[in-house]
């Protein structure tokens, strides 16, 4: 037996693939676009924590339910189709159309299913909407009978909500007018259209014609006597899909939620509103939005807070998503291969059908890889979900104390250092070189910087346990006075702060688009830029670090987003473009300029530029196994670099960077370590008493 290139089965699988691949990046870019990222950590959080065991039961209950879909639809068509699609067949149009019914408002996803019945297996277009619709209106049907066993529960134990019977009216209403429509008017609307069709051969003549024998098709339904077997598939499909729903909620609650009512009728209750939100005419993607404010609306009146509810909600959503996604997009792939052995013998391509079909293929895989590289590569800039490990104390090679310029120097340097489990800021003091822990909140803490007296230090602190510097929103400004060791909290949504000349004004950057000035002593801020204001840059660009010189009335900026550049931005918003890299700053008397970019040891180094002709030269570029530098920081007396590298590992806030420490001119090798640990050092800051000697 010989085994040939079958060019039909090979287009269907690119066909699939790149479908799949579209519908992962879809569902991706949904994902992204519904979390903000000030909750993205809790998001994590809940996700991460979720019993795994429930969410496989949630899986389960999706293929059953999906199951009793298929045999619901199949029992439907063989009341008016000679041959009606197997078992297998409806299962696999039954998982994808679960997968598409979300994707666009008010469940017109489910048009999915008359698309692949028909086209795939050749099912008339009025038997499919049919039974679409006769489903739908079972459906209807038995949520009301489940509203009615919930109203009679609550009746039993005294803690009936009203507005459950306003709900079941609302279910009544709907169902029974769809069924006086679906059949008695249905008949009588296609009666009178029979005539309008044969006066017409127009595109109202063939309408009509569909609605005529869509109208004769319902009719030979309602005669065939399944009306008992639609009513206990529909309330199998319904229990299967509440139950699987109720799993996961347990399976996302009990880890990470306190003081939310897991008892079925309110959970059911919760559920039953997400649904009919997501079912609303609103253009809400994958109804992310919608599901999480119907079912945080029945939270809440049941007494779980706001915040809570909307992160359940989505946690909850997204492994739903998940998982009929994952079967969705499983049964697409494997519904493509069926279709086309069972439609080949019926069918001989000609050429030209076969350039079409080759041509689809492509144009579906090639647009899925951009898509879904494009969305995943969003997901990676978020930052890691989770907190590095700790690390452990390493030995000192050369003891830092022998080294005489060390001992010269008096002052002090601070970083961030997840060395004592989470991220915390630490002081080194000079020249005795002391380690001290400054702050001891269980939140991440990270990018001090050191008022001009050196006196105070700020500094950023996440608002949840864990947020990766990736992600620029969820975080406050504090400010620690160094001689009383109290904090105290400047800006709500303040990150990578700095000091002005006087020590008078802190600014900082607010969620991605926003530079700011707060003045501490009257309390007001002022916005320094905004990106997508004005005519100013496009709100599609994110400001990173920015930095203001108060000398020269420049800020110098990192653009990321829609554009990307490191630039010096002056009062007039004239843009000039310094180069690639990042973490641009400027140096204390504003004399110069200096940034990371490529072209180093291990790809960067540190850059020195004049701010008049933007003229740029390498300045540091460490010889040593850390050369992967990054953080750099001029101390205040204009004579001292310090900095943080890494052996060739990259996340600022998860690879081991050591702290460093250069006198500025001397040779590269004569830099000095000053941390010796394997955790997460980064974004020091150094004050000096005076320059040395």
């Amino acid at each position: 037996m010989t085994f040939g290139f079958d060019r039909r089965l090979f287009l269907n699988f690119l066909l699939s693939l790149g479908v799949s691949l579209l519908l992962l990046g879809i569902l991706m870019g949904g994902l992204a676009e519904s979390v903000n990222f000030a909750i993205l950590p809790r998001i994590a959080t809940a996700i991460r924590s979720t019993t795994l065991s429930l969410v496989f039961c949630y899986f389960a209950a999706s293929v059953i339910q999906s199951l009793l879909r298929a045999i619901r639809y199949q029992v439907i068509l063989k009341t008016s189709e000679k041959e009606v699609p197997g078992l297998f067949h409806l299962l696999l149009v039954s998982m994808s159309r679960n997968m598409f019914v979300d994707m666009l408002p008010a469940r017109l996803g489910e048009l999915s299913y008359v698309a692949m019945l028909n086209r795939g297996f050749t099912v008339r277009v009025e038997a499919c909407l049919s039974s679409l619709s006769i489903s739908f209106v079972f459906d209807l049907i038995a949520l009301g009978l489940l509203l009615v066993a919930l109203l009679i529960y609550q009746l039993a134990i005294s803690e009936l909500q009203p507005w459950l019977i306003g709900a079941l009216l609302l279910v009544v209403l709907v169902s029974g007018g769809l069924l006086v429509f679906l059949f008695p008017l249905m008949a009588i609307i296609g009666r009178w259209l029979e005539r309008v069709r044969k006066e017409s051969k127009s595109l109202v003549g063939r309408l009509a014609r569909l609605v005529r024998e869509t109208a004769v098709t319902l009719q030979q339904v309602q005669n065939s006597g399944i009306i008992t077997s639609l009513l206990l598939l529909s309330l199998g499909v319904r229990l299967a899909k509440y139950l699987g729903l109720y799993l996961i909620f347990l399976g996302v609650v009990l880890p990470g939620f306190s003081g939310i009512d897991t008892r079925p009728a309110p959970v059911l209750i919760t559920l039953i509103s997400a649904e009919a939100g997501a079912s609303l005419p609103v253009p809400a993607f994958m109804s992310f939005g919608t599901y999480e404010a119907g079912g945080a609306l029945a939270m809440i009146a049941l007494g779980a807070e706001k915040a809570t509810s909307g992160i359940l909600l989505l946690a909850l959503h997204i492994w739903s998503q998940v998982i009929d996604y994952s079967l969705g997009i499983g049964s697409l792939v494997v519904f493509f291969f069926v279709v086309s052995h069972v439609r080949a013998p019926a069918e001989a391509s000609s050429g030209k059908r076969a350039g079409i079909y080759t041509l689809l293929g492509v144009v579906f895989l090639g647009a899925g890889m951009v898509l879904f590289a494009l969305e995943a590569r969003k997901f990676m800039k978020m930052g890691s979900f989770t907190a590095p490990q700790p690390g452990i104390s390493v030995e000192r090679g050369t003891q830092a104390s022998s080294i005489p310029m060390l001992g010269r120097l008096h002052g002090y340097v601070v970083w961030s250092s997840n060395r004592f489990g989470n991220h915390d800021i630490v002081m080194l003091s000079l020249p005795d070189q002391k380690l001290t822990r400054l702050t001891t909140n269980p939140h991440t803490e990270y990018f001090p910087r050191i008022s001009p007296d050196g006196t105070r230090i700020v500094f950023c602190r996440s608002q949840v346990p864990w947020v990766s510097q990736r992600n620029p929103v969820p975080w406050d400004v504090y400010i620690l006075d160094l001689k009383t060791g109290k904090e105290k909290l400047v800006v709500r949504y303040g990150n990578v702060p700095t000091w002005s000349e006087d020590g008078k004004k802190i600014r900082f950057q607010r969620r991605s688009n926003q530079f700011v000035e707060y003045n501490l002593i009257t309390g007001k801020e002022r916005v320094l830029l905004e990106t997508g204001k004005q005519g100013f840059l496009s709100s599609s660009v994110s400001l990173g670090g920015p930095v203001f010189s108060d000398k020269r009335q420049e800020t110098a900026v990192t653009l990321r987003g829609g554009k990307r550049a490191t630039v010096v931005i002056d009062r007039q918003r004239h843009i000039r473009r310094v180069g690639d890299g990042c973490q641009l700053d400027w140096a204390p008397d504003s004399s110069y300029l200096y940034y990371v970019d490529h072209g180093g040891k291990m790809k960067n180094a540190f850059y020195k530029v004049d701010p008049d002709t933007l003229k740029r030269v390498r300045w540091f570029d460490s010889p040593t196994e850390y050369s992967h530098e990054y953080f750099p920081k001029v101390a205040n007396t204009g004579d001292f670099l310090v900095y943080g590298a890494s052996t060739g590992a990259h996340e600022h806030d998860r690879a081991d960077y050591e702290i460093f420490l250069w006198r500025i001119g001397s040779p590269y090798s004569e830099a000095v370590r000053l941390s010796y640990h394997t955790g997460n050092d980064c974004w020091p800051d150094i004050h000096l008493q005076q320059p040395a000697k």
